[in-house]
């Protein structure tokens, strides 16, 4: 669907609109003992791309280079049974190429409640960006859950489109007793391309539903049961649906270890009338040290995006960061994945293998002012092309985090 520029921007700041208010109303639902923190960020830095749209000839690859500034400000506000935060995020992309050159607008949002026996949260995110950067599985280092990875991206970079994706995920979680828990959370994604490239890519809405229960045996270990309902509609074409279950472990190996396995099967009615079933799986180890961050993950889901019908995507996530000294840390990253389509002769979606290794240097030069090094090597390999597509991605920057406004009550 096309939108003009105004559009775009009125809906980005009536977005920020909406979550400043939930803001005021959280600080209103517990006005005593609690924070309020502004947390602003400048970045500025020099970006180099050998292969920007991932070309998989050699012959007429766009070698880019260029500025890139990003501005965001933190809004926090903490209370004994309240937390929230609402992020806006401007991204400004400068190459002297037009195709290339973007204003990438990003928001996102966060609100937690708690009761004695229960708690609520929602959490949100909407981007808007040009398809170059958009349709990249990156790995990121900010990452807290690795269940809150993105399974989206389609793989799909070309010269010049944007991509406008909102997601909004409400969960809500009982405890029934000492030893169980229920949960329910569902998920709601829109996503819409500019133009679509041809058709190529497709507008689509993806709506996943999630019932769980949780089930301690000891003070270490907890079984998990999850039902889930889905249904996804890309533009032009009849809706999918599916259902499945799983069921696994969790296991707190220490304090600061844990370790969930998740295993199952998913059904999904294609809009041909017939059944697919097939596996899933959920495996996930997170390790938080004092100087040491580690979180792997093996991921089998059934996942839509902009091609036009759900596939089965195994992936791989893995994200280690340490501290190296009082101003020095590192960090480095592995995102791979492979696609394919559940319906055969589905003419946009072909099997593809994806990679991306990334590596981070962070030096604090004072408390405010840090100094970053960041490259990114990406290989994306088409089955229905038979060649193989590389780039390496480089971006020195500087960034400014000037010290919070705090405000207690």
């Amino acid at each position: 669907m096309n939108r003009t520029r105004t559009t775009e921007h009125c809906r980005f700041f009536s977005l920020a609109v909406s979550a400043s208010a939930i803001l005021v109303v959280a600080a209103g639902i517990n006005a005593h003992a609690a924070e309020w923190r502004i947390e602003p960020q400048l970045r500025v830095g020099a970006e180099f791309d050998d292969n920007a749209i991932l070309d998989f000839r050699t012959d007429t690859q766009d070698e880019i280079s260029g500025f890139v500034a990003e501005g965001l400000a933190r809004f926090v506000y903490s209370s004994p049974v309240t937390d929230f935060f609402v992020t806006p995020r401007l991204v400004h992309r400068d190459y002297g190429e037009p195709d290339f050159d973007s204003d990438d607008q990003f928001l996102a949002f966060s609100f937690a409640r708690e009761w004695q026996s229960s708690n609520f949260t929602i959490r949100g995110n909407y981007g808007r960006e040009l398809v170059r950067t958009a349709e990249r599985s990156n790995v990121d280092f900010n990452v807290d859950n690795p269940d809150e990875i993105p399974e989206d991206d389609t793989g799909r970079v070309f010269l010049r489109d944007n991509r406008e994706r909102l997601e909004i995920v409400p969960q809500f979680t009982y405890r029934m007793s000492n030893v169980s828990t229920f949960g329910v959370d569902v998920g709601y994604m829109d996503v819409s391309y500019d133009e679509g490239l041809l058709g190529l890519l497709n507008d689509y809405t993806n709506i996943r539903g999630n019932l769980s229960y949780r089930r301690s045996w000891s003070r270490r270990n907890t079984a998990i049961v999850t039902g889930t309902y889905r249904q996804y509609e890309a533009e032009g074409r009849e809706a999918v649906t599916g259902y499945g279950v799983s069921a696994g472990f969790e296991n707190r190996l220490s304090e600061k270890t844990v370790f969930r396995a998740l295993v199952g099967v998913e059904n999904t009615e294609l809009d041909t009338g017939e059944d697919d079933l097939n596996p899933v799986a959920n495996i996930s180890l997170i390790r938080r040290l004092e100087t040491i961050t580690l979180i792997a993950q093996y991921r089998r889901v059934i996942a839509g995006g902009g091609g036009g019908s759900l596939t089965a995507r195994d992936m791989i996530n893995i994200n280690f960061t340490r501290r190296l000294s009082d101003r020095i840390s590192a960090g480095l990253g592995v995102r791979a994945y492979t696609t394919t389509a559940l319906e055969e002769g589905a003419f946009t979606i072909d099997e593809r293998d994806y990679l991306q290794l990334r590596a981070r240097f962070v030096w604090d030069l004072s408390k405010t002012l840090a100094l970053e090094a960041d490259y990114r090597y990406t290989i994306l390999d088409r089955e229905l092309i038979g060649e193989s597509a590389n780039s390496n991605n480089i971006i020195l920057a500087l960034r400014w985090r000037p010290t919070p406004f705090i405000r207690s009550q």
